[in-house]
């Protein structure tokens, strides 16, 4: 009988040792390089996942993608009128802000998760842009402006309907890029949420490169400038050269 209890509580023990269930995310994304021309004019990146568990779900999930393209210094002025004319007169400069930011959910971020988790984790704006070094001030008009330029630009886009599961693990997520998206390496930020917690995460990413032409004319311009800089301007001496013969007056 003791024998017999010893491998009962042995039984007990094992079972309650048993691992916890996990879970993470398994990604593509189609296509995976953008070639932009001349006429090229936006496009959309698409990222296909799954959530991987050992079990079939028994809850409801969220996913997130924060899409971060090249950081660059930009300055932002605000214009004031001295004497009848409108000249540039205070700046302020923001240092790595994403190019391109793109935000897309499954559905509204605060349905997701609570705020003070969003802050945590660097989702919205002005999380991100908090987590970029970027002091955040909600009456601050450079970065109300900075916002509001790249929104209109395209450049900046927030959009939670962007991600929709087609089955109960399984979910398709659309980036569209505008015409004048930068070019350089972006990077996805997926996050998988369940009952307002981030349980997965992984970082998938895509490039955008030149082609044609403007590849052609941005690497001559970086590689050999004192042949391109001596090529525009014969070019221009030429124009001018050219126009006056065609606007000579007899």
């Amino acid at each position: 009988m003791n024998l017999l209890a010893r491998l009962a509580a042995i039984f007990v023990i094992l079972a309650l040792c048993k691992p916890a269930r996990s879970e993470g995310l398994v990604v593509t994304v189609a296509p995976s390089q953008i070639a932009v021309s001349s006429s090229y004019s936006g496009g959309t990146v698409v990222v296909f996942g799954a959530v991987q568990t050992d079990r079939l779900p028994s809850r409801s999930y969220d996913v997130v993608a924060i899409v971060t393209g090249p950081r660059q210094t930009v300055v932002a002025r605000r214009k004031a009128r001295i004497g009848g004319v409108w000249i540039n007169r205070d700046s302020r400069v923001f240092q790595n802000v994403p190019s391109f930011l793109g935000l897309i959910a499954t559905r509204r971020l605060n349905a997701i998760a609570s705020a003070d988790v969003l802050r945590r984790q660097g989702i919205g704006f002005k999380n991100l842009l908090f987590a970029s070094g970027i002091p955040l001030d909600d009456d601050d008009p450079f970065l109300i402006n900075l916002i509001n330029i790249r929104l209109q630009q395209g450049l900046f886009s927030d959009r939670s309907s962007g991600v929709t599961f087609l089955s109960r693990t399984a979910f398709r997520a659309e980036i569209p890029l505008p015409d004048n998206v930068p070019v350089g390496d972006y990077e996805i930020d997926l996050k998988l949420f369940a009952n307002g917690a981030m349980i997965a995460e992984t970082q998938p990413s895509f490039k955008v490169v030149k082609v044609g032409v403007e590849d052609f004319v941005v690497k001559a311009a970086a590689n050999y400038s004192l042949l391109y800089g001596l090529a525009i301007m014969s070019m221009a001496l030429s124009t001018g050269w050219l126009a006056s013969i065609a606007f000579r007056r007899d």
